[in-house]
């Protein structure tokens, strides 16, 4: 197969975020953390990417650059975050502005909506979940009171709440986990954004709440129109959940396809070690397959490309030395490696 490799480009698309090349590194009494090492991807409109990947490949961290969000150890090396609110529009790069200047204040819950990992930590405790939802309508869409809570009662309404008049005026230790999670989901879709970041948004959750929190998200999207970036662990959320998907290890996209190929061509080492080790119905016998070793120390730099130490096909004298350059493997489909079976 004839491969080729890619080059990063701005030019106009249809895409609601482009992220090309983003580097973060967090500096702490201990040494650097280097999060993200060049992480490009883009988000289609009216799509649904799915990011993908062990616990600190830095899919969170990524979301949060997004938002300017990054802790204030964290600080942005490089790279640009491109916006473009509407099709055919001009994109701006988020990373031209201040954290808390007025314009990220203005994308930051209006334009682009976040869905955090865990909806107790992420609601404040001494407001109702009315006020909650409230704040963000009466900033960006309508300072008028009344119609401010009209309008949070509607969505509650819509991410499928039960009595949504009491339940506007509970606390948030008053509600069940999967309630908290679609208040979470109604403030994030108050201000009909143009994409969502959804952080493992069921993670916390039991499988049948999982279940109806996944379909109310792909019912809303539909409706709405939102493109939706959804960060998650679980490859089987991702079957259901998303248009394409985005793999990441070590602050880096290792590969980028479809879904389908994501499951049924898997390219990189990492991937089809991510796909083999997830449990299958029907299956009685052998032993589960896991991926050897762990992720490499965060304060340390792996020369080479950063799976080779737990590849089972690394080459010796080139994977261990030589970082491998992204490869389309697919033009059509859009699918991209970096692997040096494939460079």
């Amino acid at each position: 197969m004839t491969s080729q490799p890619t080059t990063p480009t701005t030019t106009a698309t249809d895409d609601v975020v482009r992220v090309e090349d983003l580097q973060v590194n967090f500096y702490t009494q201990l040494g650097v953390v280097r999060a993200l090492n060049g992480v490009s991807f883009n988000i289609p409109r009216g799509k649904v990417l799915g990011i993908v990947g062990e616990s600190g490949c830095g899919k969170s961290i990524t979301g949060m650059s997004i938002m300017q969000l990054v802790a204030s150890v964290g600080k942005t090396e490089g790279g640009k975050i491109l916006f473009n609110e509407s099709a055919g529009g001009n994109p701006i790069n988020i990373l031209d502005y201040e954290r808390n200047s007025p314009e990220m204040r203005k994308i930051r819950g209006n334009n682009i909506s976040m869905i955090f990992q865990e909806p107790m930590s992420s609601l404040n405790p001494c407001y109702t979940i009315s006020d909650q939802i409230e704040e963000a309508i009466r900033l960006h869409q309508t300072e008028d009171k009344v119609e401010s809570r009209k309008r949070a009662i509607e969505v509650l309404t819509k991410v499928g709440m039960p009595n949504p008049d009491r339940i506007a005026d509970s606390f948030p230790h008053e509600l069940s986990g999967g309630m908290r999670q679609r208040a979470m989901i109604a403030m994030a879709l108050s201000c009909t954004p143009t994409l969502l970041i959804a952080d493992e948004p069921t993670t916390a959750l039991d499988v049948t709440t999982e279940a109806n929190i996944l379909d109310l998200m792909r019912e809303l999207q539909s409706e709405i129109g939102t493109s939706i970036m959804f960060i998650t662990h679980n490859m089987g959320v991702v079957a259901q959940m998303c248009d394409e998907v985005a793999v990441m290890y070590l602050g880096r996209v290792v590969e980028r396809a479809t879904v389908d190929d994501i499951f049924y061509e898997p390219r990189h080492p990492y991937t089809i070690a991510l796909l083999q080790s997830i449990p299958r119905l029907g299956r009685t016998k052998g032993i589960l397959a896991s991926i050897e070793g762990s992720v490499p120390d965060p304060y340390s730099r792996v020369t080479g490309c950063p799976f080779h130490p737990r590849c089972p096909v690394a080459i010796k004298g080139v994977c261990d030395t030589i970082l491998p350059e992204e490869t389309i493997v697919d033009a059509a489909k859009g699918h991209t490696v970096r692997c040096h079976l494939y460079s």
